[in-house]
Protein backbone atom coordinates (compact mmCIF):
# COMPACT_ATOMS: atom_id res chain seq x y z
CA UNK A 1 0.00 0.00 0.00
CA UNK A 2 1.14 3.74 -0.78
CA UNK A 3 0.50 6.42 1.86
CA UNK A 4 0.62 9.80 1.68
CA UNK A 5 0.66 11.40 5.00
CA UNK A 6 0.30 15.33 4.58
CA UNK A 7 1.72 18.22 7.40
CA UNK A 8 3.46 21.07 6.02
CA UNK A 9 5.52 21.67 9.45
CA UNK A 10 7.42 18.01 10.09
CA UNK A 11 10.60 18.93 11.28
CA UNK A 12 13.69 16.40 12.63
CA UNK A 13 13.66 18.57 15.66
CA UNK A 14 10.10 17.97 17.13
CA UNK A 15 7.88 20.83 17.03
CA UNK A 16 4.65 20.17 17.98
CA UNK A 17 2.36 17.11 18.95
CA UNK A 18 1.44 16.38 14.70
CA UNK A 19 4.86 16.72 13.69
CA UNK A 20 5.46 13.49 16.17
CA UNK A 21 2.51 12.09 15.33
CA UNK A 22 3.38 11.96 11.64
CA UNK A 23 6.64 11.23 12.28
CA UNK A 24 5.89 8.51 14.84
CA UNK A 25 3.45 6.53 12.23
CA UNK A 26 5.28 6.98 9.07
CA UNK A 27 8.19 4.92 10.74
CA UNK A 28 6.10 2.32 12.35
CA UNK A 29 3.59 1.70 9.05
CA UNK A 30 6.78 1.65 6.67
CA UNK A 31 8.00 -1.09 8.96
CA UNK A 32 5.34 -2.85 8.13
CA UNK A 33 6.80 -2.88 4.59
CA UNK A 34 4.10 -0.41 3.15
CA UNK A 35 5.49 2.69 1.03
CA UNK A 36 5.30 5.94 2.73
CA UNK A 37 5.28 9.36 1.31
CA UNK A 38 5.87 12.16 3.77
CA UNK A 39 4.41 16.00 2.57
CA UNK A 40 5.78 19.11 4.00
CA UNK A 41 7.33 22.30 3.40
CA UNK A 42 10.80 23.08 3.35
CA UNK A 43 12.55 23.83 6.31
CA UNK A 44 16.14 24.58 8.06
CA UNK A 45 15.55 21.08 9.65
CA UNK A 46 14.58 18.51 7.38
CA UNK A 47 13.06 15.57 8.35
CA UNK A 48 14.54 11.75 7.88
CA UNK A 49 12.27 8.82 8.69
CA UNK A 50 13.47 5.43 8.21
CA UNK A 51 11.58 3.43 5.05
CA UNK A 52 10.15 7.02 4.42
CA UNK A 53 10.34 9.09 1.20
CA UNK A 54 10.20 12.90 2.42
CA UNK A 55 8.88 15.50 -0.45
CA UNK A 56 9.48 19.45 0.83
CA UNK A 57 7.36 21.79 -1.00
CA UNK A 58 8.52 25.66 -1.16
CA UNK A 59 7.57 27.09 2.36
CA UNK A 60 4.62 29.95 2.24
CA UNK A 61 2.28 31.25 4.88
CA UNK A 62 -0.38 31.09 1.56
CA UNK A 63 -2.69 28.34 2.42
CA UNK A 64 -4.43 28.58 -0.87
CA UNK A 65 -1.58 28.45 -2.71
CA UNK A 66 0.00 25.67 -0.35
CA UNK A 67 -3.18 23.63 -1.09
CA UNK A 68 -2.69 23.88 -4.43
CA UNK A 69 0.60 22.82 -4.67
CA UNK A 70 -0.40 19.60 -2.52
CA UNK A 71 -3.37 18.79 -4.92
CA UNK A 72 -0.51 18.65 -7.58
CA UNK A 73 1.66 16.63 -6.61
CA UNK A 74 -0.72 13.68 -4.58
CA UNK A 75 -2.38 13.86 -8.58
CA UNK A 76 1.22 12.88 -10.31
CA UNK A 77 2.18 10.50 -7.06
CA UNK A 78 -0.96 8.80 -6.99
CA UNK A 79 -0.90 7.04 -3.82
CA UNK A 80 -3.82 4.61 -2.54
CA UNK A 81 -4.63 6.46 0.29
CA UNK A 82 -4.15 9.65 2.15
CA UNK A 83 -3.92 11.05 5.84
CA UNK A 84 -3.88 14.18 7.23
CA UNK A 85 -4.91 16.27 10.06
CA UNK A 86 -7.73 18.90 10.70
CA UNK A 87 -5.18 21.57 11.10
CA UNK A 88 -5.40 24.27 8.14
CA UNK A 89 -7.03 22.26 6.02
CA UNK A 90 -4.23 21.32 3.70
CA UNK A 91 -6.51 18.51 1.61
CA UNK A 92 -8.89 20.68 1.07
CA UNK A 93 -8.21 21.59 -2.46
CA UNK A 94 -7.56 18.08 -3.31
CA UNK A 95 -10.86 16.87 -1.58
CA UNK A 96 -13.18 19.38 -3.72
CA UNK A 97 -11.13 19.73 -7.09
CA UNK A 98 -12.47 16.12 -8.42
CA UNK A 99 -15.23 13.83 -6.83
CA UNK A 100 -14.03 11.00 -8.71
CA UNK A 101 -10.13 9.31 -9.67
CA UNK A 102 -9.06 10.42 -6.27
CA UNK A 103 -7.80 8.63 -3.56
CA UNK A 104 -9.46 8.10 -0.55
CA UNK A 105 -8.86 10.55 2.49
CA UNK A 106 -8.49 9.94 6.23
CA UNK A 107 -8.42 13.24 8.27
CA UNK A 108 -7.25 12.68 11.45
CA UNK A 109 -8.90 15.29 13.79
CA UNK A 110 -7.67 17.14 17.34
CA UNK A 111 -9.64 19.80 18.78
CA UNK A 112 -11.71 22.15 16.12
CA UNK A 113 -10.54 25.82 14.83
CA UNK A 114 -13.45 27.04 16.11
CA UNK A 115 -12.83 26.10 19.76
CA UNK A 116 -9.35 27.59 19.31
CA UNK A 117 -11.01 30.61 18.19
CA UNK A 118 -9.79 31.00 14.35
CA UNK A 119 -13.17 31.60 12.66
CA UNK A 120 -11.33 31.44 8.90
CA UNK A 121 -9.71 28.37 9.26
CA UNK A 122 -12.81 26.79 10.64
CA UNK A 123 -14.76 27.17 7.95
CA UNK A 124 -12.43 25.44 6.14
CA UNK A 125 -11.83 22.44 8.68
CA UNK A 126 -15.63 21.93 8.17
CA UNK A 127 -15.37 21.87 4.71
CA UNK A 128 -12.20 19.20 5.18
CA UNK A 129 -14.22 17.32 7.44
CA UNK A 130 -17.54 16.93 5.53
CA UNK A 131 -15.71 15.77 1.89
CA UNK A 132 -13.31 13.18 3.66
CA UNK A 133 -14.22 9.55 2.98
CA UNK A 134 -13.22 8.89 6.90
CA UNK A 135 -12.59 11.01 9.99
CA UNK A 136 -10.97 9.46 13.29
CA UNK A 137 -9.97 11.32 16.36
CA UNK A 138 -6.79 11.49 18.51
CA UNK A 139 -8.81 11.48 21.66
CA UNK A 140 -12.49 11.08 23.04
CA UNK A 141 -12.06 14.65 24.01
CA UNK A 142 -11.28 15.67 20.31
CA UNK A 143 -13.98 13.42 19.21
CA UNK A 144 -16.63 15.39 21.19
CA UNK A 145 -15.59 18.89 20.06
CA UNK A 146 -15.65 18.22 16.30
CA UNK A 147 -19.13 16.57 16.64
CA UNK A 148 -20.38 19.77 18.38
CA UNK A 149 -18.38 22.45 16.14
CA UNK A 150 -19.48 21.46 12.93
CA UNK A 151 -22.45 19.09 13.54
CA UNK A 152 -20.64 15.66 12.51
CA UNK A 153 -21.13 12.32 13.58
CA UNK A 154 -18.78 11.34 16.10
CA UNK A 155 -15.14 10.67 14.82
CA UNK A 156 -13.90 7.56 15.85
CA UNK A 157 -10.86 7.44 18.19
CA UNK A 158 -7.55 6.44 17.56
CA UNK A 159 -5.32 7.47 20.40
CA UNK A 160 -1.92 8.67 19.93
CA UNK A 161 0.84 7.04 21.14
CA UNK A 162 4.12 7.30 22.62
CA UNK A 163 7.47 5.83 21.95
CA UNK A 164 7.95 3.41 24.87
CA UNK A 165 11.43 2.82 23.90
CA UNK A 166 12.41 6.32 24.91
CA UNK A 167 10.05 7.35 27.24
CA UNK A 168 9.59 5.28 30.57
CA UNK A 169 11.07 5.11 33.89
CA UNK A 170 15.00 5.63 34.73
CA UNK A 171 17.47 7.61 35.56
CA UNK A 172 17.73 10.90 34.43
CA UNK A 173 21.23 12.00 32.78
CA UNK A 174 22.61 15.35 32.08
CA UNK A 175 21.35 16.91 29.09
CA UNK A 176 24.04 17.17 26.03
CA UNK A 177 21.53 20.16 24.03
CA UNK A 178 19.30 22.80 24.85
CA UNK A 179 20.00 26.55 26.03
CA UNK A 180 19.26 28.80 29.33
CA UNK A 181 17.48 31.70 27.16
CA UNK A 182 16.00 34.85 28.80
CA UNK A 183 12.65 36.28 27.51
CA UNK A 184 12.22 40.38 26.46
CA UNK A 185 8.97 42.30 26.55
CA UNK A 186 8.09 40.52 23.13
CA UNK A 187 8.60 36.93 23.87
CA UNK A 188 11.99 37.21 22.68
CA UNK A 189 14.46 34.59 23.24
CA UNK A 190 17.90 36.43 24.52
CA UNK A 191 21.28 35.63 26.17
CA UNK A 192 21.28 31.99 25.12
CA UNK A 193 23.80 29.89 27.36
CA UNK A 194 24.15 26.10 26.76
CA UNK A 195 22.84 23.75 29.33
CA UNK A 196 25.54 21.63 29.56
CA UNK A 197 28.39 24.18 29.85
CA UNK A 198 26.51 26.04 32.85
CA UNK A 199 26.09 22.42 34.43
CA UNK A 200 29.66 21.79 33.99
CA UNK A 201 30.71 24.72 35.53
CA UNK A 202 28.28 24.35 38.50
CA UNK A 203 25.37 26.65 37.82
CA UNK A 204 21.98 25.31 38.95
CA UNK A 205 20.03 24.52 35.90
CA UNK A 206 16.14 23.34 37.55
CA UNK A 207 14.93 20.90 37.07
CA UNK A 208 18.18 18.79 36.47
CA UNK A 209 19.77 19.72 39.55
CA UNK A 210 18.59 19.89 43.06
CA UNK A 211 16.94 22.94 44.02
CA UNK A 212 19.26 24.08 47.22
CA UNK A 213 16.33 25.21 49.37
CA UNK A 214 14.56 21.53 48.73
CA UNK A 215 11.36 23.11 46.45
CA UNK A 216 9.09 21.06 44.32
CA UNK A 217 10.48 21.38 40.51
CA UNK A 218 8.09 21.69 38.42
CA UNK A 219 8.43 21.37 34.34
CA UNK A 220 5.96 23.29 31.42
CA UNK A 221 6.08 22.35 27.74
CA UNK A 222 4.55 24.67 25.28
CA UNK A 223 4.89 27.88 23.32
CA UNK A 224 4.15 31.67 24.10
CA UNK A 225 0.33 31.46 22.85
CA UNK A 226 -3.26 31.36 25.06
CA UNK A 227 -3.75 27.46 23.83
CA UNK A 228 -0.63 26.83 26.27
CA UNK A 229 -2.00 29.03 28.73
CA UNK A 230 0.93 31.04 28.77
CA UNK A 231 -0.41 33.93 30.99
CA UNK A 232 -1.63 31.33 33.63
CA UNK A 233 1.87 30.32 33.75
CA UNK A 234 2.81 33.77 34.95
CA UNK A 235 -0.01 33.98 37.61
CA UNK A 236 2.03 30.28 38.92
CA UNK A 237 5.22 30.99 39.14
CA UNK A 238 4.75 34.28 40.65
CA UNK A 239 2.18 32.42 43.30
CA UNK A 240 4.44 29.35 43.81
CA UNK A 241 7.46 31.76 43.92
CA UNK A 242 9.26 30.06 47.24
CA UNK A 243 7.06 27.05 46.79
CA UNK A 244 8.56 25.42 43.66
CA UNK A 245 10.67 26.05 40.66
CA UNK A 246 9.20 25.78 37.54
CA UNK A 247 11.20 25.29 34.26
CA UNK A 248 9.42 26.19 30.78
CA UNK A 249 10.94 24.51 27.75
CA UNK A 250 9.97 26.53 24.76
CA UNK A 251 9.00 25.02 21.42
CA UNK A 252 9.75 26.64 18.45
CA UNK A 253 6.95 30.19 17.89
CA UNK A 254 6.52 33.48 17.92
CA UNK A 255 4.68 34.85 21.07
CA UNK A 256 1.36 35.14 20.78
CA UNK A 257 0.47 36.06 24.47
CA UNK A 258 1.98 39.19 26.29
CA UNK A 259 5.10 38.71 28.01
CA UNK A 260 5.86 39.88 31.51
CA UNK A 261 8.84 37.28 32.28
CA UNK A 262 10.50 37.07 35.87
CA UNK A 263 13.71 35.58 35.73
CA UNK A 264 13.43 34.78 39.46
CA UNK A 265 10.58 32.89 39.01
CA UNK A 266 10.92 30.87 36.12
CA UNK A 267 13.62 29.11 34.43
CA UNK A 268 13.37 29.27 30.21
CA UNK A 269 15.41 26.39 28.35
CA UNK A 270 14.83 25.97 24.51
CA UNK A 271 16.27 23.18 21.67
CA UNK A 272 16.23 20.10 23.67
CA UNK A 273 16.68 17.61 21.45
CA UNK A 274 14.20 14.50 21.50
CA UNK A 275 17.06 12.34 23.16
CA UNK A 276 17.51 14.84 26.17
CA UNK A 277 13.30 15.02 26.56
CA UNK A 278 12.77 11.99 28.86
CA UNK A 279 16.17 12.92 31.28
CA UNK A 280 13.75 16.51 31.50
CA UNK A 281 10.71 14.27 32.64
CA UNK A 282 12.71 12.34 34.57
CA UNK A 283 14.46 15.07 36.36
CA UNK A 284 11.25 16.80 37.79
CA UNK A 285 8.74 16.19 40.75
CA UNK A 286 5.51 17.05 38.23
CA UNK A 287 5.08 17.89 34.86
CA UNK A 288 2.63 20.92 34.87
CA UNK A 289 0.19 22.09 32.16
CA UNK A 290 -1.88 25.53 32.20
CA UNK A 291 -3.24 24.57 28.82
CA UNK A 292 -6.74 25.60 27.71
CA UNK A 293 -7.22 22.72 24.97
CA UNK A 294 -5.57 19.81 24.04
CA UNK A 295 -6.13 17.94 20.92
CA UNK A 296 -4.04 14.87 23.00
CA UNK A 297 -1.53 16.11 25.04
CA UNK A 298 1.53 14.61 24.48
CA UNK A 299 4.33 16.14 26.38
CA UNK A 300 1.79 15.22 29.31
CA UNK A 301 1.71 11.74 27.98
CA UNK A 302 5.40 11.11 27.65
CA UNK A 303 5.68 13.25 31.22
CA UNK A 304 3.24 10.14 32.80
CA UNK A 305 5.27 7.58 30.31
CA UNK A 306 8.44 8.20 32.42
CA UNK A 307 6.86 7.88 35.86
CA UNK A 308 6.42 11.90 36.20
CA UNK A 309 3.21 12.83 37.40
CA UNK A 310 0.71 15.63 35.76
CA UNK A 311 -0.48 18.45 37.60
CA UNK A 312 -3.64 19.66 34.95
CA UNK A 313 -6.10 22.21 35.02
CA UNK A 314 -9.29 20.37 35.96
CA UNK A 315 -11.06 22.33 32.68
CA UNK A 316 -8.70 20.85 30.15
CA UNK A 317 -10.83 18.22 28.62
CA UNK A 318 -8.58 15.72 27.45
CA UNK A 319 -7.60 14.98 31.70
CA UNK A 320 -9.84 12.34 32.54
CA UNK A 321 -7.90 10.37 29.59
CA UNK A 322 -4.95 11.14 30.49
CA UNK A 323 -4.95 10.25 34.03
CA UNK A 324 -7.13 7.40 33.62
CA UNK A 325 -4.72 5.24 35.70
CA UNK A 326 -3.36 7.17 38.24
CA UNK A 327 -1.10 9.73 36.39
CA UNK A 328 -1.21 12.69 38.11
CA UNK A 329 -3.77 15.58 39.97
CA UNK A 330 -6.26 18.08 38.70
CA UNK A 331 -6.11 21.61 39.87
CA UNK A 332 -8.67 24.59 40.11
CA UNK A 333 -6.20 27.52 40.48
CA UNK A 334 -2.80 28.90 41.37
CA UNK A 335 -4.08 29.02 44.93
CA UNK A 336 -5.15 25.18 45.04
CA UNK A 337 -2.30 24.54 43.19
CA UNK A 338 0.34 26.06 45.73
CA UNK A 339 -1.98 23.92 48.23
CA UNK A 340 -1.23 20.40 45.95
CA UNK A 341 2.16 20.89 45.38
CA UNK A 342 2.86 21.23 49.33
CA UNK A 343 0.32 18.90 51.04
CA UNK A 344 1.61 15.71 48.64
CA UNK A 345 4.18 13.80 47.65
CA UNK A 346 4.59 13.17 44.38
CA UNK A 347 3.04 9.79 43.34
CA UNK A 348 4.74 7.31 40.98
CA UNK A 349 2.47 7.73 37.55
CA UNK A 350 1.33 5.22 35.41
CA UNK A 351 -0.23 6.15 31.53
CA UNK A 352 -2.69 4.47 30.21
CA UNK A 353 -1.37 1.16 27.63
CA UNK A 354 -3.47 2.24 24.96
CA UNK A 355 -1.08 5.12 24.37
CA UNK A 356 1.10 2.86 21.76
CA UNK A 357 2.23 3.93 18.64
CA UNK A 358 2.04 -0.18 17.59
CA UNK A 359 -1.51 0.06 18.24
CA UNK A 360 -1.95 3.19 16.24
CA UNK A 361 -0.21 1.68 13.46
CA UNK A 362 -2.30 -1.55 13.43
CA UNK A 363 -5.36 0.54 13.87
CA UNK A 364 -4.70 3.07 11.45
CA UNK A 365 -3.89 0.32 8.46
CA UNK A 366 -7.31 -1.40 9.47
CA UNK A 367 -8.71 1.83 8.77
CA UNK A 368 -7.01 2.30 5.38
CA UNK A 369 -7.63 -1.20 4.10
CA UNK A 370 -11.76 -0.47 5.12
CA UNK A 371 -11.14 3.02 3.12
CA UNK A 372 -9.86 0.80 -0.30
CA UNK A 373 -12.34 -2.09 0.08
CA UNK A 374 -15.06 0.88 0.27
Amino acid sequence: MHIAMVHRDLHQRTRGGICTVYRALAAAVASRGHQITLITQETPDPVTVTGAQVVALPRTEDLAAHRAAVADLLWRIEPDVIDCSTWEAELLTYLTQHQTGRAPVLVRGEFSARTLGAPALAEDERELLRHADRVIAVSHYAARDLRDAYDIPAPTVVHNGIDHTRFHPGPAHSPASGVQVSLNDNGELTDPKPISALLESGRSVPPFTPDPHGRIRLVWVGKITPMKGWDLLEQIAFRLHGIATITAVLGHSAAFCPVTYNASHLTVLHDLDDSDMPALFRSADWLLSTSRWEGFGLAIAEAIACGTPAFLPETLGVAPELLATGGGRTYRDADDLARLVTAQSPPSAVLPRHFDWDLNADTTLDNYRQLLQE
